[in-house]
């Protein structure tokens, strides 16, 4: 095949994969299965998955080095094989025992896949002479799945008030898809047979990379940001709708909502990049971060509830722009994959620190103190984000 036909199929097979790379009717419940089911609280929840991202931190960059080494397909296989494990653990969980093994599968997994999925779709993209259409294609992928996803949120309230597992269940079957498709993607590189030297030499180079490149510094360091503060907001979804007394049956329609808004922002992702300056989305991701979180502890309403739409507009344009924000800054293929990876571990640490201080907060004080704390806290690291890159990116401009 050439390598244009190599890039359709590959675009094809990324779009598939990526749609049903995540349980469908999981989201609006997740937090109350996990605590019904598999018997934790919200406190051991926490700490739980701040414990868990440190397989993420001692993987991800390996993994990443490895894939470039002999292959972005392999790793991809091996990683979807251990998530569709982990998540029939999950749906089968009825102790914290079963919760934690699920839980250390998916980290090994996901780690497998960090990285090696963007870069194998940009390296095809590269080859094939269309590296600039990365941020249509990622949001593209992205968008769909958030429709998808969205469209099976409706149903999720109905369907756990009859059964809780069953809801739980009913995610497994499309799980193969995704790995069905990472079987049939093309490699775009030549790969080679590993030789451990080749590997460490390929990991210190990308991880030197990574750290002595001021542009990938600040990336890495406002990505982290970002996601740490997200998956903490996330994880406070369903208790914060809890303590406003919204009745699970409507949990599903507030996810239906959260979900069509990211579709809408992932989809969209490249004509917003062509409009408006890489620092006005910035500012607007912080600012669409912080202040309904803020709000969120100040007001408990239950019409507050919809506040976490205003957070799911970063969540879907967050990936292909920090997807594309990276590649356009990484100049050897060789180290792709593994610079990624080094962005996906940055992440996973700042998520094992925030998420056990967040653990330790739920657990000392009130869910509303904490979330007040939360929102200031990314309102100060965003200002600080938002100064930085003025200096570290002085000529940035509207993406054209």
């Amino acid at each position: 095949m050439t390598q244009q036909e190599i890039m359709h199929r590959n675009i094809s097979l990324y779009k598939k994969f990526v749609l049903f790379s995540e349980p469908l009717f999981w989201g609006p419940i997740l937090i109350t299965a996990i605590q019904k089911l598999g018997h934790m609280s919200l406190p051991s929840i926490y700490f739980m998955e701040s414990t868990v991202i440190i397989i993420c931190v001692a993987l991800d960059i390996p993994s990443g080095a490895l894939a470039d080494l002999i292959g972005k397909r392999r790793l991809l296989i091996a990683g979807r094989i251990l998530l569709f494990i982990s998540y029939i653990l999950f749906a089968s969980m009825c102790s914290p025992l079963m919760v934690w093994m699920a839980n250390i599968l998916w980290a090994i997994g996901i780690s497998f896949q960090s990285g090696a999925d963007v870069s194998l779709i940009y390296t095809s993209l590269k080859n094939g002479g269309s590296k600039e259409i990365f941020k249509k294609v990622e949001g593209q992928a992205t968008g769909y799945r958030f429709a998808l996803m969205g469209c099976c949120a409706l149903f999720v309230g109905i369907l756990a008030k009859i059964d809780i597992r069953m809801t739980l269940f009913l995610s497994i079957p499309p799980l193969a898809i995704p790995l069905i498709s990472a079987w049939k993607f093309t490699e775009p590189d030549q790969t080679r047979t590993y030789q451990s030297k080749e590997q460490w030499r390929i990991l210190t180079s990308g991880i030197k990379f990574a750290f002595t490149s001021r542009p990938i510094r600040w990336i890495l360091g406002f990505g982290a940001l970002i996601s740490g503060v997200s998956k903490i907001w996330f994880f406070t979804y369903n208790p914060y709708f809890e303590r406003v007394h919204l009745d699970i049956a409507y949990y599903g329609f507030i996810f239906f909502l959260l979900n069509m808004t990211a579709w809408i922002f992932s989809h969209k992702a490249y004509v917003i990049s062509q409009h408006f300056s890489e620092r006005t989305c910035i500012i607007a991701m912080i600012t669409l971060l912080a202040v309904p979180i803020i709000a969120m502890g100040l007001i408990p309403w239950w019409p507050m509830a919809y506040a976490v739409l205003l957070q799911n507009t970063v969540r879907g344009f967050i990936q292909p722009f920090m997807g594309d924000f990276t590649n356009r800054h990484i100049d050897s293929e060789r180290i792709r994959t593994t610079v990624l990876s080094v962005r996906s571990s940055a992440t996973n640490m700042i998520s094992i620190v925030s998420l056990s201080w967040f653990g330790i907060m739920t657990g000392t004080f009130d869910l509303l103190a904490s979330l007040i704390v939360l929102g200031s806290i990314t309102l100060l690291m965003g200002s600080i984000s938002i100064s930085a890159y003025g200096r570290i990116f002085p000529n940035s401009k509207t993406p054209t």
